[in-house]
């Protein structure tokens, strides 16, 4: 009888221990993204230095030291979300390495679900915040730029690989973020 009333005690240490572990910090993550980036193709960017283009990544009003945390894990979950919707509506190029690609959505994947957990809830923009709206009205737009840029260009190799350039720029940007915020 004792063994069964401690099992509700047991299962909420065990749960609440498991909650606990659960880690906010994104930089290990973003990292690994980089470096799975960095890896997934080994073709020279020189060829493709003529379709290169600025998709203007939105700096101002990501950078400001007035930025709050919550605001600041608003955008990082909006950027990854949009960086895997850009990779899972859009064929990447086969001379890709493949495995790492699917890693990469995998653990984008991943850190949107950690960045949810970290929150309680669903990140969610606060309405009615004009300021939030149009930042995150701005990433999407960003985002929309670089899809129509590959779509431009035909989903060309090149046109994938100055992407991967630019992805890899925002993901040192959220690293530097995320190490702001750091717990």
């Amino acid at each position: 009888m004792t063994s069964w009333s401690l099992l509700p005690v047991a299962l909420v240490l065990l749960c609440s221990n498991i909650l606990c572990s659960l880690s906010c910090d994104l930089t290990q993550g973003l990292q690994q993204d980089f470096l799975l980036l960095n890896q997934m193709s080994t073709f020279s960017l020189v060829p493709c230095l003529k379709d290169g283009t600025n998709f203007n990544f939105p700096m101002e009003g990501l950078e400001g030291s007035q930025l709050q945390r919550e605001e600041a894990t608003a955008i990082v979950h909006e950027m990854l979300h949009q960086i895997l919707i850009l990779f899972n509506q859009n064929a990447a190029p086969v001379a890709w390495n493949q495995i790492q690609f699917k890693n990469l959505c995998i653990g984008l994947d991943h850190q949107l679900d950690q960045l949810e957990r970290c929150l309680g809830q669903q990140v969610q923009w606060e309405g009615p915040s004009l300021e939030s709206e149009t930042l995150r009205l701005t990433l999407k737009s960003y985002f929309q730029g670089i899809s129509q840029y590959l779509e431009g260009k035909g989903y060309s190799h090149c046109a994938w690989e100055i992407t991967r350039v630019e992805i890899r720029r925002v993901f040192l940007f959220l690293s530097k973020l995320a190490r702001k915020f750091k717990d």
